[in-house]
């Protein structure tokens, strides 16, 4: 496995990050034992001014969490399922990626598959308990890595957010174009190469 993501990295729009977050490598460790699998897909989310953001509800745990310190586990509940974000932002602003999919890596074989958000977190066995758990750090249940071993030059593609009934005109869903472990999402606009 490659160097553990900094702090750094996170400092940035969730845009950037949400982009460059495919193809690093996720362990979690929230069960006792480690898994690890790849990023696939993810969205951006940002503050207040973003229609879809949690931000826009008030001024709860949330809210605090997604103007909080970058590089963070943000988890929270939705369907009956946990969502897992990571705080990602500039200085001064808000916002977090959401983790929609990912591959896995190795065994134990991971089910379900880690397609869609709530999947994810359910095969992963991430709650709540890992909220706040800074994923930059060694020893932390959920840590983020480089993958030298990640294809080179595969393409990544966007498209609008996915289950959003008010957006913003930006392609914020970034995923592997044809991994099969992408959700296979109906938005709009079409999908494109970005």
């Amino acid at each position: 496995m490659g160097r553990l993501l900094p702090k750094s990295f996170y400092y940035r729009q969730p845009d950037v990050v949400a982009r460059e977050l495919l193809g690093k490598i996720l362990v979690s460790c929230a069960s006792g034992a480690c898994m690890r699998c790849m990023v696939t897909e993810a969205e951006a989310y940002f503050g207040e001014c973003d229609p879809a953001s949690r931000a826009r509800r008030g001024r709860g745990r949330i809210w605090r969490a997604l103007y909080g310190e970058p590089g963070r586990a943000l988890v929270y509940g939705m369907h009956r399922q946990w969502l897992l974000n990571i705080v990602a932002h500039s200085e001064g602003m808000a916002g977090a990626v959401l983790l929609r999919s990912c591959q896995p890596l190795e065994p134990p074989r991971l089910d379900p598959p880690p397609i869609g958000p709530g999947r994810l977190a359910r095969a992963l066995s991430i709650d709540r308990g890992v909220d706040g758990a800074p994923v930059y750090e060694r020893g932390s249940p959920l840590t983020l890595w480089e993958n030298p071993e990640a294809v080179e030059g595969f393409r990544v593609a966007c498209s609008g957010r996915v289950g959003v009934s008010e957006d913003l005109e930006l392609p914020l869903r970034f995923y592997i174009a044809g991994n099969p472990f992408v959700s296979k999402a109906r938005v709009s606009p079409a999908p494109k190469h970005c």
